[in-house]
Parts: C-alpha cells; structure tokens; sequence
C-alpha cells in the first residue's frame, strides 16, 4: 500500500498561510477589455536537483534508496503581472508546463529511470524588492517505470504500474538578477504512485535541494495597439480594484467512481470496483479559501478479500462493502482550479480500513455550477485507498447578511 509523505500536510499548512489575500473563481475573469492590450508574457527555467529517497521498507530496491538520485526539469510557463484580477490576489504568480528526467543509481536498476510531465503553480509567500520567498507545487504523470513483475521483475515490490502519478511541493527563493534572469534555490519532495489502482503501490518518496535559472521571453506585441512600443521585459505588476469580499455558504454534491487493486491479487490483475457520493456545505471566508463539512458514502468491492474467511461459501453480502463517514475541509482557490483537503471520521469502521480517514484533491470548474474532481482518499497511516473520479454539482449558494 501507498504511504503519503508530509507533502500533503506542508501544502495544506503553505496554502492556509495565505488566507489574508482575497480571491476567488467569481471575479468576472474578463476584467476589462483594456487587458487583451496587454501582452502575455513567459519564460524558460532549467532546474536541477539532488536529493535522497525515504526508504520503503522493501529489501529489493534498498541498493537504490541508499544512493542519491538527480533530475533535471525544463519548464515554459506564464508570468501573471495582472491581466487578470486573480493574478493579483495571488500575488502574480508564475504558472506553466514542465517536463523532468529523474537519474537513479545504478543507472540499470530495477525501479528504472522515469520521466514526467506536469503542470507547475509558483506563488509568493513574502515579497521583497529583489526576491521572492514562495511555494511551488507541481502534479502530473511519470512514465517508463520498470513495474512489478513476478516473472521479470519480482523483487521491485514498490511501483506496480509503468506509469505514475506525480506530485511535487517546493519551498524556493528567487532573486532577481537582471531584467531577464532570475536565480532560484529550493528545498522540494517528490511522491510517485498511482493510488492503488494497480498492487503493489507503496510508492517512491523522494526530498532534495535545487537550482534554478529562469529566463523571461521577449513579449510579443498585442494587436490593435497604438500606444508606445511594448518593453522588450516583463510589464510591472498592474493593480486592480478588488471589491469588498461578501462571505457566503455554498452547497455541493459529488460523485464519484474508480477501481481498486489489492497486494493479495496483484499477480493476478483483479480489479474491484470503488465509488462514493459526498455532500457538503461550505463557508467561502475570502476569494481565495472556504472552510467546510460533509457526509460521505463509501463502496468498496475489495473489501470482499476481508470477509471471504467468515463467509466459506463466498457468498459475502453487499451491504458489508458500504459504509458512511463525516469529514471536515478546507479548499484553496485559484481562479477554476480548487485544492482540497478533509480529515474525516468512518461512522462505521469496515474491517481494516481504521477509524479515521482523509481526502486530498483538486477540482475544476467548469461553469458556476458544474465541476470535475479527482481525490485521493487515504486511511490509517496515510496508505492510500482508492481514486475517487468524480462530477459535481453546486446547487446553489447564499450570501450572507
């Protein structure tokens, strides 16, 4: 099973710090037309970074874990000067694609040596003349593991799926050393696993330090401007008028879909089915971040393994596999996108699935209504449980008085 690392708990601690800035997915996105005069403006970064693993606790790859490993990532990505009000209330923040080649040693190992691609978020926690202190958080795919095989590769019993989910949570610096070029050192950690969609799933957990060089492109010109030449460097930061925040209730639904995979099967593929429905009420306290608290209920098919010995005849009832949870949240906001975190309490305890249990996720806004959501649910020891792919509807919302 698949341990989460103290990532999820750093960004949880990083986003709620910032809860002073006011921001939020109902700004009218299309502040003005005046912006489209304005330029977007982007970058090159080159990153380096050397760190360590933390130790799975499997035998078969413990020659890798005691070697350090190194990646080198190469991103394009936005500067957010405020072209749009959220960019402001982020603290005009750097967004954009990033693709990353990670280097174990041995170079011919068991684990392989993965690459990824993934989408990047860099905001400022502090603000100086010259620099910058800010979190960077990253998620995407990693490709070209060497998986679990009993035949080929039987001893690598960490990654059981050639392609992985990635996340990563940097703490960095940034300086700036001329108009173009800004330096960056960091401190990050790195998870890959696939959230037992394919057993076995204990993950590979990763922390380092790195170096960064970025380099602001020359903006383009914008169409139908006839004021004075753009800078060949970025625009200053411009300031919007934020209008008072109003505080209001929101009330959601969600549900969702996956599969699960278990280590006693994992030779043999079997895929159980899991599902869940979710519904919330949630207080938007700024733009940006909203507290809030729900009822769940949760099936799941591969708790038939946990049964089958009281039940010889393998006839396990189906209510066995259903059972309800409350939670309490905190979601993040940036402009569609929302990052989630619960911690919640099982109202029924299902065999070895403990007393406690937490959901970390991100949405995506379709319209003031509908949204996308995909979770991690975990439990006990942070082992991760299943993937819960999921649609919502926001059914209505109250400002309060």
């Amino acid at each position: 099973m698949n341990v989460l690392k103290p990532a999820g708990v750093i960004l949880f601690y990083i986003l709620c710090i910032q809860t002073s800035y006011a921001q939020n997915w109902f700004f009218n996105i299309a502040d003005s037309a005046d912006q489209k005069l304005f330029p977007k403006t982007s970058f090159l970064q080159v990153r380096y970074q050397l760190g360590t693993f933390v130790h799975s606790g499997e035998p078969g790859v413990r020659y890798i874990e005691e070697n350090p490993f190194q990646s080198v990532d190469f991103r394009y990505g936005l500067i957010g000067y405020g072209r749009k009000k959220w960019q402001q209330v982020h603290h005009y923040p750097t967004y954009g694609l990033g693709i990353s080649k990670f280097f174990f040693q041995p170079t011919d190992n068991i684990l392989g040596n993965p690459f990824s691609t993934y989408i990047f978020f860099n905001e400022s926690i502090f603000q100086f003349r010259k620099s910058r202190l800010s979190y960077d958080f990253d998620i995407g795919l990693s490709y070209g593991w060497k998986r679990y095989d009993p035949q080929t590769n039987p001893e690598q019993k960490v990654i059981g799926s050639s392609v992985n989910f990635i996340v990563m949570l940097g703490l960095q610096y940034e300086l700036k050393l001329s108009n173009r070029w800004d330096g960056i050192v960091g401190i990050n950690v790195d998870h890959m696993s696939n959230g037992r969609i394919r057993s076995p799933n204990d993950g590979v957990n990763l922390h380092g330090a790195n170096l960064s060089l970025r380099y602001r492109l020359t903006p383009p010109k914008p169409k139908d401007y006839e004021g004075d030449p753009v800078s060949l460097y970025a625009p200053k930061n411009i300031q919007h008028v934020i209008d008072p925040f109003k505080p209001m209730y929101e009330f959601y639904a969600v549900g969702s879909g996956g599969v699960a995979t278990t280590y006693k099967d994992m030779d043999d593929h079997i895929y159980y089915f899991t599902a869940s429905l979710s519904v919330d009420v949630a207080r938007h306290y700024n733009y940006n971040g909203k507290f809030g608290a729900g009822l769940d209920l949760f099936y799941d098919a591969s708790l038939v393994e946990d049964y089958e010995s009281q039940y010889p005849t393998g006839n396990v009832p189906s209510h066995l596999f259903y059972w309800p949870g409350v939670h309490i949240s905190h979601e993040y906001m940036v402009h569609r996108w929302t990052l989630i975190t619960q911690a919640g309490l099982n109202l029924k305890v299902p065999s070895s699935k403990g007393v406690w249990y937490g959901r970390v996720g991100l949405r995506y806004d379709l319209s003031k209504s509908i949204f996308l959501r995909a979770s991690l649910r975990v439990y006990d020891r942070f082992y991760s449980d299943f993937i819960e792919w999921g649609v919502g509807y926001s059914f209505y919302k109250i400002k309060r008085r």
